[in-house]
């Protein structure tokens, strides 16, 4: 559905969305968005250090390891209506709750797979400033790489009751919702919902047998 260098780079890219690696102490107190960052890439952090032979031997490790400890932190909810864009408004509830099942089997083993290219950066925390009745928040970073030029990586967050949660992360103002929409909407159209079901659960069925 994406072109082979976007299929090489979304697992990574998007594994940045919801593990975020530790950076520099920051300059000034965190805000709660930032927080949530710092938290869990604090648990990522140990259990690359801690887990790794165990990562590389036993891949249902990480699968679990991704939907019980990153995904929590993620709105799904929303996220399957942004990258459905118009055509979340036309499923049905059953529609939408078979879609969400296929795309979060689809992503767990996207992120699990990310895991193994994971190598050591860091991450800086730009200055913001956030309102205490704010419900949308963009905690934008720049990834500092050995070798490499930085990567402006922004994450889209939204608050639920008291706690935050990502949605959206742009890597260098690209939006990687905004990659899956364009071919999810495009094979949504040429075979219908149900068919763009049945495609992730096919897809998500060779990946578990590979």
């Amino acid at each position: 559905m994406t072109s082979p260098t976007s299929r090489r780079s979304i697992p990574l890219l998007i594994l940045l969305a919801l593990i975020w690696l530790p950076g520099p102490a920051a300059t000034q107190p965190l805000t709660a968005p930032q927080q949530v960052v710092e938290k869990v890439s604090d648990e990522l952090m140990r259990v690359l250090r801690e887990d790794r032979q165990l990562i590389e031997r036993d891949p249902e490790y990480v699968y679990r390891l991704v939907d019980e400890r990153f995904l929590p932190h993620v709105d799904f909810e929303r996220v399957s209506a942004l990258v459905l864009g118009p055509v979340w408004r036309e499923a049905s509830p059953a529609q939408r709750e078979a879609f969400g099942e296929e795309f979060k089997h689809m992503l767990i083993r996207s992120y699990a797979a990310a895991v193994n290219e994971l190598s050591e950066w860091e991450i800086q925390y730009l200055p913001m400033s956030l309102d205490p009745d704010a419900r949308n928040a963009i905690v934008r970073t720049r990834i500092l790489r050995r070798g490499g030029q930085p990567t402006a990586v922004d994450y889209r967050m939204v608050r639920r009751g008291e706690r935050w949660l990502a949605y959206d992360v742009s890597i260098e103002g690209v939006s990687l919702l905004a990659n899956y929409r364009s071919s999810f909407v495009r094979l949504a159209r040429e075979r219908g919902i149900d068919g763009l079901i049945a495609d992730l659960a096919d897809r998500n069925l060779e990946r578990q047998g590979s």
